[in-house]
């Protein structure tokens, strides 16, 4: 009889503001920063194509974790040379009800948001809660900053107003606030009940709304607007969109961060990368585009933003100490919450789809699995 794979088990706790030391492994601190340089792709551009995604040649070089700092001196969050009549947004105060309702539904005992024409495959549901402030985590971890916008400084002395688009439970914001006692913290999101019953800082609030409409702030509302994570929200033909929507909430000098993983995996096993071709092939098909990091610093630049920092840094899937780890635990519990989203894809049951995850995320500490992620930052002058 077949011996029945199991995942390593590691007891997860809520994240605190005590994040551990990156711990001692194989892989080693690069410094990976670019200026108004599009250099961050590591994978020929004629891999674009999902189902042509596969897996990296032996001599692929070892995965590195980027923990470069911003010279934070050299970058001025405004231009002087620029004048704008802001008092709307200055002046402008949230209506009192400012958090929308948004429906839900229930698929295979997960639920889901049910916002019209939205195409985002997670649930909406504590379980994915709990996913997403481990996620939140391991990108803080592994960038070893909250953000890479040159805004330290004036965040410290002055204050300034932040939006955090696709906040989920607020992780991010609510850092960034506790941070920043005199900034203004702002989080979005479509799903509200991402973030109920979460702790909520004096500095901080939290909207919702749709980053694929226009969302309820006034022009020139944002010192700076930080968007991670949504490359399964926003459709191939909606970045643009999307990315002019954000620059409109931006203060002439302020920055806009986009923060995105590469969902094209190296060093996988035949059981990950089934999985991951069926992931990449159903995102394609809802209009995503699993590679779309590759492609924002052209946009980001063609939209009007200076580019100002590119960042880029690996993350171990299941090796290289706990945050590999962690990793594995986060890899486990996407492709789990993706279920709903990809029985339909690869047409089995649910046992069979159970095992093909099993023995998937098995393989990824023996082959040394791991992906990229990258974090653009551009101004808008």
């Amino acid at each position: 009889m077949k011996q029945k794979k199991e995942i390593p088990q590691i007891i997860l706790t809520k994240p605190t503001l005590e994040y551990p030391k990156q711990s001692s492994s194989n892989i080693q601190p690069t410094r990976t920063i670019s200026s108004e340089k599009q250099s961050i792709h590591t994978i020929d551009e004629e891999e674009k194509q999902p189902q042509q995604i596969e897996n990296a040649k032996e001599n692929e070089p070892e995965p590195t974790i980027d923990t470069t700092l911003i010279d934070i001196e050299n970058l001025n969050i405004s231009n002087p040379n620029i004048t704008v009549d802001s008092s709307a947004a200055e002046n402008w105060q949230p209506e009192k009800h400012h958090l929308v309702r948004t429906d839900t539904r229930v698929d295979l005992r997960r639920k889901f948001h049910a916002v019209e024409n939205s195409v985002y495959p997670l649930p909406a549901d504590a379980q994915e809660q709990d996913r997403l402030s481990l996620q939140h985590l391991l990108y803080r971890l592994a960038f070893n900053e909250l953000f890479h916008m040159p805004i330290h400084v004036q965040m410290i002395t002055d204050g300034l107003r932040i939006l955090d688009v696709g906040c989920g439970p607020g992780d991010w914001t609510r850092d960034v606030a506790r941070s920043y006692p005199l900034a203004e913290v702002w989080g979005l999101d479509m799903a509200q009940s991402l973030f109920e019953g979460v702790e909520v800082l004096p500095n901080m609030k939290f909207f919702t709304g749709n980053v694929l409409g226009e969302l309820p702030f006034p022009d020139n509302t944002f010192d700076g607007v930080y968007q991670r994570l949504l490359i399964g929200g926003i459709p191939k033909d909606k970045w643009d969109q999307v990315i002019q929507e954000l620059m409109r909430l931006l203060k002439p000098g302020g920055y806009l961060e986009l923060c995105e993983p590469d969902l094209a995996y190296f060093r996988t096993g035949p059981n990950y990368q089934k999985l991951m071709n069926g992931l990449n092939e159903s995102l394609a098909q809802r209009g995503l585009d699993p590679l779309i990091a590759r492609d924002l610093p052209k946009k980001m630049s063609e939209a009007g933003l200076k580019i100002i920092s590119q960042h880029s840094c690996s993350f171990p899937v299941g090796w290289g100490g706990k945050h590999g780890d962690l990793h594995l635990i986060n890899a486990h519990q996407g492709v789990t919450a993706l279920k709903p989203f990809l029985l339909k894809s690869f047409g089995v049951s649910e046992q069979e789809y159970d095992q093909l995850v099993v023995d998937a995320i098995a393989e990824c500490p023996q082959n040394k699995t791991y992906y990229n992620a990258y974090s653009i930052v551009g101004q808008k002058i």
